[in-house]
Parts: structure tokens; C-alpha cells; sequence
């Protein structure tokens, strides 16, 4: 991804969902409906209902749940988005649940005539006017922070530090007004006579809490950005602002109409934010699941393009090896044509004969390898990383390294002994290899040399190698330095871009090393470039240690003795090319089996019609014309005799192979083999 281009993020934190239509339309209904109960409930606030100090421990009791569990959302928010504004609410919440406990122990009649907390007449007045005073001033920092431009972060502290800290100091505050309240009511005037607190009206208390909620509504109203949770907060002002009018204002009375819907709007307020925050909740769980299912199929979408992505830029590869391999190809094949005429023109020389076809079958074994080795950059496969030795791999690379080097270019290895072992994809690894290379032989246009290293590397923190995304550790470093013509700062910052190139149209596609540097952080390392102009370049792949053993090289067998035909065992041979079928048959019958034969699957299918004609095995190219393949042949053919021994053949690569569905358990032998591969497959398929 270009530098500057940001992923979308979802919004999940409430303090950041934006405010839709629906919501608009609740607040608002909400609070209108706020006012209207507010107008037709003041005339009649001095009514006297009964007196029921359990209202108040239940009241209370609610408050303390409600708002404990608001300001719990509130923090885990905080933790998620780091906001000062958000510790401050969510810290005014936990103030209300608190000072909810303080209020219900101090009111008289619900635990005892003057309540338990040792206060007096004044105590449960003065917690009321704390407490309806207090949370307009959170929510007034609140809007405050969360309306300051560049929106201050708790990132000094760590978040579980901030919510201690707030937590401890709501704690204090908390106590501290309930001490104030209940044992030195000599310094509190005094607001509270036989039940009545009309002294709050006198001493301006009531009017200074009304003046607290419109600071507090006026500040969050003109919030340029309103959140979901901006939303609800104002609608909690507006019933705050009705439970004070009611409770402080219109009535001073306990047990009357006014102070009962005091208390009535206090926990509406309480529950408008709890309710909306879970509503909301509820409505971004749906939104991150379907991100989720559409993140998922991106990711499968993504994952089938990096799977082409990769097979793209090993074809690049193949390309910058067109002309190196059309040269090995071309001496293979003079030595294979000119030894075969010499045989041809002169067979009465057995010493010479011997030599030059030993000579042709080296040069087509050559061939052979080369052309697997070709197979398997180009063809799609999964990724099979395994404990391995670059080393080994290198020097097997050697040939192909020099190759796509080209002669203008010295290969030169410089590799360390008793490398440490890394777990990676041979094939990527090798991608990534050549990837280098023809970089660099791209950048030397007069030819020079090119060193291929590897080193074990042991960093400690801190150390400069390391860079700011890997762990300490044992890594090895495979480097590759040519002394080309370098790049310049503004190359190095694009180098690893996908599609990016300096070379002109035709040379390049700019897929080489944005490969290596995927392949490097798959394999849980980096890869890195250090080059200036007319200096060359140093790249470098830095991948971790294996903490397991490298796999043991294979030991070759020695190859089995040839083994003939017994009893006279007969070999159904299906090839459409007429030079394979001539060979295969010479060599069946050097081998001492009755061969039949068939150019396809029909002639094949008509010969084991005949129950008469003894076939012990069918021998059948995999890929062939006239509708019908060597595999539906094998189910055809055992159809007709179910005892029928099947080996199949093909000279295709595997992706061509994939799509013919041969089952894992089918015997093939790839194309080219030699008589003693046929004779051993043969004998392995026949089971003697």
C-alpha cells in the first residue's frame, strides 16, 4: 500500500459512531416527551403523597447498579480509544453510583431515624445538592475535551495507570462529601427544616444546580461533532434539568408529587445512556459482523490474487532466464544430434558408439533437470516451508544462478560453513534468489561480478540490524552485491512497491522484489537494500534461525537391478506420439514383455474388449486426443477387467496434470525416463 493510503476503520467506539436519523428522532422524542411530563406535573408538585422510605433505599440501590455498570462501557471505551474526554465521563459515572450508596446510608428512615452514617437533619440535603451539582461539571470537561481541537489522549500514562488513578480520585471526592455532609454540618448552612429545603431556593442553591445542567447542555450542544454517546448526554441533561426544576425548584418538599418525579427523572437519566450505549452496542456488533464476513471474503479474494501475484513474478523470472536457457538448450542439443549422427553414419565402431551415446544420454538427463527445475519456479503450488541449509540450496542453484546472470557475469559464491538452519519454501526461496539476480545483472549493463553470501548473524537488542520490527535472536543473512549502477534515495523508498520499475517498457514488470520482500515476511524476517549511485547495491535477506534441524540430505540408492518380464506378462501401451510409442516399445520387448499397442483410448478399449487377449498391464500417457484420457481410460479399462494393473505417464507439468484429476493413489511415471525407470515402475506396479 502507498505511503499515505489508510485502511478504513470501523467506528466501534461510541464516542465516535456518528449519529444516524433514527437516533436523532429517539433523542429528540425523548426529550420532548421530558418537557411535556415536566409541564404537567409542576402544578401539582406540592401535592403530599405517602411517606415511603423504601422508594428511597430501592431508588438509590437502582442508581448505584445503573450507573456503575454505564461507567464500566465508559472505561472499557477509554482503554479502547485512549480519549482523556472519555476517563472524565466515565469517571463522573462511577461518582454518581458511589455517591448513590452515601445518599441511601444517610437518608433518614431507610436505615434508621437519622440514617447510619452518623449525620444529621442537613446530611441526605447537601449529598442531594453534591450530587445534582457535580455530574454537569464532568459532563462539562467532558464536552470540553472531547470538543478541543487535537483531542488530548491519555497516552502519558498507561490506560490501566489513568483508570486507577481516576477511580481513586472519584474515591476520595466521594468521601470526602460524605464526610463534609454528615459530620461537619456546623460549617453547611443550613437547607433542610422538619422536611422542607425551601432554604435551597433562598440561598441560591437550586437556581446555581439549574445554571450547572445548562452550562453543561450548552457546551455539549455546541459541539461541532456529535457521537451517539454526545447524543445521549444531552438528552441526560435535559432529564437532569427536570428532576432538579422538580425536586429543587418547583417543589421543597419530601414525599410529594414533585420530589417522587424528581427521583422518577433521575433514573430515566441514568437509563437513557445505559440504554442507548447497549441499543448501540448492540447495532455495531451487527456492523462488525458483517465486516467481518466481507473481510473474509476479501481475504480469500486476496489470497487467490497473492497466489497469482506469485506466479506472475516467477514467470518474470523465467523470462529474464529466456536467453541463458535457449544457449544451454542449444549446446544440449548439439552434443545429443551430433553424437547421434556419428552413430548413425559410423554404428561399426563400438568404443566410439558407446562414448558418444553416453555423451547424448548425459546432455538429455541435462535437459531433463533443467526443465523440471524450470517446471517448478512456473508451475502454482502450495507453499511447504521446511527446515533447511541455504547453503544447500545455493550451490543446487549454482547452474540456474549463472544462467540467468548471463555471461557478461561473474557468479561468485561466498557461503559460511555450518550455516544455520532457517524454515522457508524452497521454490520461494529460490524465487527470491533469482529475483536478485537478475536485478543485479540487469543493473551491471557492462557485466562484473556478482558475490552471493551467506552469515550467520547473532543481534542483541538494540542492535541497528534488528530495525524497530524484529526480535533479537540467531538470524542468517543472505546477501546479494553487485557493483551496478546503484539507486538513488527516492528508489530506495519505492524499491518494494509492487508494479514499481526504473527499467524501460518490456525489461520489467516490478513484481522481482516486491516478491522477496513478501517472501521475507512470511518467513518472519526482512530484507533490506544498502546502495547510493555508481556504488552497486547490497541486498539482503535476513531470516530467523530454525530452532529445528535442518532435514538430512537424501542418500541416493544405488539403482536397482534391471528386472525383466516373467511368464510372459503383456503391456498395453496407449501413446499418440509416434517417436515415444517406437522407444517404449524397443524397450518393453528388450525387457521381455508382449507389447500391444494403441494410439488412443478407443483402440485401447477395443483391444480389451477381447476377453481372449492376455493384458496384465495398461501403460497409457495421461493427456491424449479423441475425447477421452488416460485417466477416464484407467476407469474404463478396470470396468472391463478389474484385476487390470494401471501405470500412467505424461510429460505435462503439474498444473496441467491438476486438471485431470488423477487420484493420489494412481502410479505415474513422469516423462522423460529411461528403460531402467520403466522396468523398476513396471515390476513396483505388478507387485514382483
Amino acid at each position: 500500500m502507498a505511503e499515505g493510503a489508510r485502511a478504513p476503520r470501523l467506528g466501534v467506539g461510541l464516542s465516535t459512531a456518528p449519529v444516524g436519523r433514527v437516533q436523532r428522532r429517539l433523542a429528540l422524542g425523548a426529550a420532548a416527551v421530558s418537557a411535556l411530563c415536566l409541564l404537567a406535573i409542576a402544578p401539582y408538585a406540592r401535592l403530599d403523597l405517602w411517606r415511603a422510605p423504601a422508594f428511597t433505599a430501592a431508588y438509590a440501590a437502582a442508581l448505584c447498579m445503573i450507573d456503575l455498570i454505564t461507567a464500566a462501557v465508559l472505561f472499557v471505551q477509554f482503554y479502547r480509544l485512549r480519549t482523556a474526554a472519555l476517563l472524565v465521563l466515565a469517571s463522573g459515572y462511577l461518582f454518581c453510583s458511589l455517591i448513590a450508596v452515601v445518599f441511601m446510608l444517610a437518608f433518614p428512615g431507610v436505615f434508621g431515624d437519622e440514617g447510619v452514617l452518623g449525620g444529621g437533619p442537613q446530611s441526605s440535603a447537601w449529598l442531594y445538592v453534591f450530587w445534582r451539582g457535580l455530574f454537569p461539571m464532568f459532563v462539562f470537561a467532558y464536552a470540553l475535551l472531547a470538543g478541543r481541537k487535537g483531542e488530548i489522549r491519555g497516552g502519558r500514562l498507561a490506560p490501566w495507570r489513568s483508570m486507577a488513578a481516576a477511580i481513586g480520585v472519584t474515591i476520595v471526592l466521594t468521601l470526602a462529601i460524605g464526610y463534609v455532609s454528615t459530620h461537619d454540618e456546623a460549617f453547611l448552612p443550613t437547607i433542610m427544616v422538619r422536611g422542607d429545603y425551601h432554604r435551597t431556593l433562598a440561598l441560591g442553591l437550586s437556581p446555581g444546580l439549574l445554571i450547572f445542567v445548562i452550562l453543561a447542555f450548552v457546551a455539549m450542544w455546541r459541539r461541532r461533532q456529535t457521537s451517539v454517546l454526545d447524543l445521549w448526554i444531552i438528552v441526560v441533561l435535559c432529564a437532569w434539568f427536570c428532576d432538579v426544576s422538580l425536586s429543587a425548584v418547583v417543589d421543597s418538599h419530601r414525599y410529594d408529587v414533585g420530589w417522587y418525579a424528581g427521583r422518577a427523572y433521575g433514573l430515566l437519566a441514568a437509563s437513557f445512556v445505559l440504554v442507548g450505549l447497549l441499543a448501540e452496542l448492540n447495532a455495531l456488533y451487527g456492523q462488525l459482523e458483517d465486516t467481518l464476513d466481507t473481510a473474509e471474503r476479501q481475504n480469500a479474494e486476496l489470497i487467490r490474487s497473492r497466489e497469482e501475484l506469485g506466479r506472475v513474478q516467477r514467470l518474470e523470472a523465467l523470462v529474464q532466464l529466456t536467453g541463458g536457457v535457449a544457449h544451454d538448450f542449444n549446446n544440449l542439443l548439439t552434443a545429443i544430434i551430433g553424437g547421434l549422427d556419428i552413430i548413425r553414419r559410423k554404428p561399426d565402431d563400438p568404443v566410439r558408439v558407446s562414448r558418444l551415446a553416453d555423451n547424448a544420454a548425459k546432455a538429455a538427463a541435462r535437459g531433463a533437470e533443467l526443465i523440471k527445475r524450470m517446471l517448478s519456479f512456473a508451475r502454482r503450488h502450495d507453499l511447504k516451508p521446511a527446515v533447511l541449509n541455504p547453503n544447500t540450496i545455493l550451490l543446487e542453484f549454482e547452474g540456474m544462478a549463472t544462467r540467468a546472470a548471463g555471461e557478461a557475469v561473474s557468479v561468485e559464491l561466498d557461503l559460511e560453513r555450518g550455516l544455520y538452519p532457517v524454515r522457508v519454501d524452497a521454490t520461494e526461496f529460490q524465487a527470491a534468489v533469482l529475483n536478485l539476480i537478475t536485478n543485479a545483472r540487469d543493473a551491471m549493463a557492462d557485466g562484473g561480478p556478482l558475490r552471493i553470501e551467506s552469515r550467520n548473524l547473532d543481534l542483541e537488542t538494540g542492535d541497528p540490524l534488528l530495525g524497530l520490527d524484529l526480535p533479537a535472536g540467531a538470524y542468517v543473512r543472505i546477501s546479494v552485491v553487485d557493483q551496478g549502477e546503484g539507486m538513488d534515495a527516492q528508489t530506495l523508498e519505492r524499491v518494494f512497491e509492487p508494479f514499481f520499475t526504473t527499467k524501460e517498457p518490456g525489461r520489467g514488470t516490478g513484481l522481482g522484489l516486491s516478491q522477496v520482500y513478501g517472501f521475507a515476511r512470511d518467513a518472519g524476517g526482512r530484507v533490506d537494500i544498502a546502495s547510493a549511485p555508481k556504488e552497486g547495491a547490497t541486498v539482503s535477506l535476513l531470516l530467523p534461525r530454525s530452532t529445528e534441524s535442518a532435514a538430512p540430505e537424501p542418500v541416493s540408492d544405488a539403482a536397482p537391478p534391471l528386472r525383466h518380464a516373467l511368464d510372459g506378462e503383456t503391456v498395453l501401451v496407449v501413446e499418440d506420439d509416434g517417436d515415444v510409442i517406437l522407444t517404449v516399445h524397443e524397450s518393453l520387448i528388450d525387457l521381455g514383455y508382449t507389447v500391444l499397442l494403441a494410439a488412443n483410448a478407443d483402440e485401447a478399449l477395443a483391444i480389451l474388449r477381447r476377453q481372449a487377449t492376455r493384458v496384465d498391464i495398461l501403460f497409457s500417457d495421461v493427456v491424449m486426443p479423441g475425447g477421452m484420457n488416460g485417466v477416464q481410460l484407467a476407469v474404463e479399462a478396470r470396468r472391463l477387467r478389474p484385476r487390470l494393473k494401471v501405470l500412467l505417464t505424461s510429460g505435462y507439468a503439474e498444473t496441467v496434470l491438476r486438471d485431470h484429476d488423477i487420484p493420489d493413489n494412481t502410479p505415474l511415471l513422469s516423462k522423460p525416463y529411461q528403460r531402467e525407470d520403466l522396468a523398476h515402475k513396471i515390476r513396483l506396479v505388478l507387485g514382483a
